[in-house]
């Protein structure tokens, strides 16, 4: 009988505290653990209570409390189960504040996950010990030390431990290196030398992947197909085909189980990336949380190849395009892809045949110069039309995705990263090409202010100034006249200058000092500057002139003309407004009542602990200094009134510090 009772009094307790804590103290808490702790509070109430009475002199002995116990009894037990729900109430808080409810669900639902958590936190004990054995751990710290190496020094380091950790790791190296604007340049040109030479797999583990994606034997989609891959890769790799029509094919076919590894290692990237921004200086001002989320975007865009697919259709409508308007030939191919053929994981476009850039010094030698220079200008008047004509173009056309035959024919490789740019920037990166080759500072300034903005506390004369100086150093084939050497100058320049360097410029850029690389192989006494001079009429021409043309005009008429209808009234409204004192200048984002309601409840919070710790102090007091009428043997009616004030005061603390915790609660989970 005592058991069931204990039991009914729990439950009695559990519906009590529920209501208190659910509907007073504004955050819910789950029904098992109410349920819980209610059952474990509700029977441990009566054997506290007889321990109370034995201590206070009061003579009840009974199995459980009935209503013709003694007033004294009463009034003791009251006071426990009062006390008993304000405990529980705290308990349950605290427990809501450190395991919210909800945490057992999600922990029993993520149970099938911890197989994928183990491998990532492997994956993660691996990056870390990289990070160590190449010494770059230091750089996890809130400031970065003082070290008595150069920054090439830490740059190739970092290079080297990149290669080491994997293929994402690599990608994020060579993304790293597109975005000058933000990177220091040492570390840019060391990233741009990484590249993954893997081993290629057995085709046993890519032939699944092949017939998936066809839905029928390899056998029966080409009539020949060499299962040894002529080229391999960190993401893919290429198998050369036949097909019954007879055309000589290439295979793109990505690597069996490389997105989960790719997807583990951009969880790293991310979770270091947010880290190291909340942890160090240096991360914080160079916004690496942002560049990683942006590098995850692009690493997932480019293990979709129909994507890839897509930007070799731009770029090969780009380039026929211009040259069927120019009415010349290239030397330069473009490959046609297979739609029929392609998919997710498969990409089918035709065989370029050669040896990649890097490693054709024997083929390169023995082309005449005339065939070397013909090449490279339709390398440089290809990027051309695709950087100012369509405004889409291959980003990476480094020495490895440049191919070349004996023949004296070259052909482009790996669209994977594929740059835009919209016709505004178009027309200010020709100017200000052809600014530095007519060594005209003020044409530059212009291009580079349409291309950038104008920064508020910029002094124009003196940007100006050093664009010159930028000029008289690059310019009538000086020493290290390079256009790399000439856009890393420039983007430190404008970033020095505060200008906020946009990604698609930054991208153009950089896929032009990187094709100079690759054509100084080919001939090194040439540059791109030196071609922007020889084609400066192909220049204007690729990007329609540097003027704005009739239907542009119409265009821009037809978009600024409802605006400039609207400013009279607009400026009659302003004028009203300052008459009668009522304009209101840069105050659109607050909100009276907002800031009211605000006001409002710290106000009442406030009084709130004010009354709390009056209470307290007051009950404790009242309980410390035993005086009055005797309500029990050892009990004083002002004792146990003190204790009704403390426990009064506490249930208000509660109800200022349970939505605090809600508060922070919430915080902790946007955080």
């Amino acid at each position: 009988m005592t058991i069931l009772y204990s039991i009914g009094l729990g439950v009695l307790s559990a519906l009590i505290v529920g209501f208190l804590v659910r509907r007073m103290m504004f955050t819910g808490t789950g029904a098992a653990r109410n349920t819980i702790v209610s059952l474990a509070m509700g029977l441990s109430i009566w054997p506290i209570t007889l321990q109370a009475y034995r201590l206070l002199g009061i003579a009840e002995g009974g199995q459980y409390p009935t209503l013709d116990m003694s007033f004294p009894a009463i009034m003791v037990f009251l006071l426990l189960f009062a006390w008993f729900i304000v405990i529980q109430m705290f308990v349950l808080l605290a427990i809501e504040l450190v395991l919210p409810t909800g945490s057992l669900t999600s922990l029993l639902r993520s149970a099938p996950k911890i197989p994928t958590w183990y491998r990532r936190l492997n994956r993660l004990a691996q990056i870390q010990k990289i990070l160590i054995q190449f010494g770059l751990s230091r750089y996890l710290k809130p400031r970065i030390p003082t070290l008595r190496v150069s920054l090439r020094e830490i740059a190739s380091t970092t290079r080297d431990a990149l290669a080491a950790a994997g293929v994402t790791f690599i990608k994020l190296g060579q993304f790293i290196a597109t975005r000058g604007d933000m990177i220091p340049h040492e570390f840019v040109e060391e990233f741009s030398t990484l590249q993954a030479g893997v081993p290629p797999v057995p085709f046993r583990e890519v032939k699944d992947q092949l017939e998936a994606q066809w839905g029928r034997p390899v056998a029966e989609v080409f009539e020949e197909f060499d299962e040894v891959p002529f080229a391999a890769a960190s993401v893919a790799q290429v198998h050369r085909a036949v097909t019954w029509e007879g055309r000589v094919v290439a295979v793109k076919v990505q690597r069996p189980k490389i997105r989960k590894q790719v997807r583990a290692d951009c969880d790293i990237v991310l979770t270091l990336a947010e880290r190291l921004e909340r942890s160090t200086d240096w991360a914080s001002r160079v916004g690496i949380g942002k560049l990683a989320r942006s590098f995850v975007d692009s690493l997932q865009g480019e293990l979709d190849y129909r994507g890839e697919l897509a930007h070799i259709e731009a770029l090969r409508t780009a380039d026929e395009t211009g040259r069927s308007t120019s009415g010349t030939d290239s030397m330069v191919r473009i490959p046609r892809v297979y739609k029929e053929y392609s998919g997710e994981y498969v990409l089918v476009m035709d065989l370029i045949e050669g040896v990649p850039l890097s490693h054709a010094t024997e083929v390169i030698d023995s082309l005449s110069e005339l065939a070397r220079n013909e090449i490279a200008q339709d390398l440089f008047l290809m990027v051309v039309r695709q950087v100012l004509g369509k405004g889409i173009f291959h980003a990476d056309l480094h020495a490895g995705n440049i191919v070349i035959s004996p023949a004296g024919r070259a052909g482009l490789v790996d669209f994977g990263a594929v740059g835009r740019i919209d016709k505004r920037d178009r027309r200010a990166i020709a100017l200000l090409l052809m600014a530095f080759d007519s060594q005209n500072s003020q044409a530059a300034t212009a291009a580079i202010l349409d291309l950038l903005g104008t920064p508020s506390d910029v002094n124009l004369r003196e940007l100006q100034r050093e664009i010159g100086q930028i000029l008289l150093k690059y310019g009538d084939g000086q020493p290290g006249s390079t256009s790399a050497a000439l856009f890393g100058e420039l983007i430190d320049f404008v970033v020095d200058f505060g200008f906020p360097m946009p990604v698609s410029v930054a991208t153009a850029f950089r896929a032009i000092s990187t094709l100079e690389g690759s054509i100084t192989r080919l001939n090194p006494e040439l540059n791109l500057l030196a071609l922007v001079t020889q084609n400066g009429r192909s220049l204007l021409r690729e990007v329609g002139g540097l003027g704005v043309d009739r239907h542009e005009a119409a265009l821009y008429a037809a978009a600024v003309g409802p605006q400039i209808a609207e400013l009279p009234g607009q400026l009659s409204r302003i004028a009203g407004h300052l008459q009668d004192g009522t304009l209101d200048v840069g105050t659109s984002g607050l909100n009276i009542s907002m800031i009211k309601n605000l006001l409002k409840s710290t106000v009442e919070q406030f009084i709130q602990v004010i009354v709390s710790t009056a209470l307290i102090l007051g009950g404790v007091i009242l309980m410390a200094a035993n005086f009055g009428p005797q309500l029990a043997p050892e009990l004083k009616l002002f004792t146990y009134f003190g204790a009704w004030v403390l426990l009064v005061g506490s249930v208000i603390a509660a109800l200022v510090l349970a939505p605090a915790l809600r508060q922070r609660m919430a915080w902790d989970r946007l955080g």
